[in-house]
């Protein structure tokens, strides 16, 4: 007697039952280890926010020059006018606070902004939604070493993500936007961006990121 051939698809369970279906990774990808390592971890340089700082302490010296010129009035000369010099130093301290209270958290999967002295609020911004990275710099960064790293994503009503005052900044830039060249592969997502109906973010944008001086 002839042996009927063996179904193709057939389980290894018993006859006549089929294999479920296998998870497949899209086309045009390939398989990448999943790693979340962190890039950056910390507050910005004191050096980005070195005009409010200096706005605070400008108004310090202008209320202490008010409080010198009205001590020569007379009739003033009794009073304590010399605390207008400290008119600006609780928001020197504020501006100090905020500043400090800003830390960022950049891995090679998303990149998250914790802010707020009081109340703080957690904004993440996934690596895999990002259509673009630029690197800019103007004259007074170039002073104080400062550069800001744009990141452009998916999102219409937030599009932008501004990193300033990074330390090791030109370092940072680069391994960020390997670190999106790397995400878009590994995801390949599908994302309706500006002028597209839903197109592979893969194919758009990939240029290596805009470095501007």
């Amino acid at each position: 007697m002839q042996t009927p051939p063996a179904d193709a698809h057939a389980a290894p369970g018993g006859p006549g039952q089929t294999a479920p279906p296998q998870a497949q990774p899209p086309a045009g990808s390939s398989p990448q280890p999943v790693t979340d390592e962190v890039l950056f971890e910390g507050i910005a340089k004191h050096s980005s926010n070195i005009g409010t700082y200096l706005m605070w302490v400008g108004v310090c010296i202008l209320g202490g020059l008010i409080g010198y010129g009205l001590l020569q009035i007379p009739a003033l000369a009794g009073y304590p006018l010399w605390v207008l010099s400290l008119v600006g130093v609780p928001m020197l301290l504020w501006s100090y606070l905020v500043h400090i209270k800003t830390r960022y958290k950049i891995s090679r999967r998303r990149v998250e902004c914790e802010r707020g002295v009081v109340t703080t609020r957690l904004d993440t911004l996934e690596l895999w939604r990002v259509l673009d990275v630029r690197y800019e710099r103007n004259l007074i960064d170039q002073i104080f070493d400062n550069a800001k790293i744009i990141l452009i994503g998916t999102d219409q009503s937030d599009p932008s993500l501004v990193l300033y005052g990074m330390p090791d900044h030109r370092k940072l830039f680069e391994r960020i936007r390997d670190a999106v060249q790397f995400a878009r592969h590994s995801n390949r997502p599908m994302e309706l961006v500006p002028g597209g109906q839903g197109a592979d973010v893969n194919n758009m944008m990939m240029g290596d990121g805009h470095i501007h001086h």
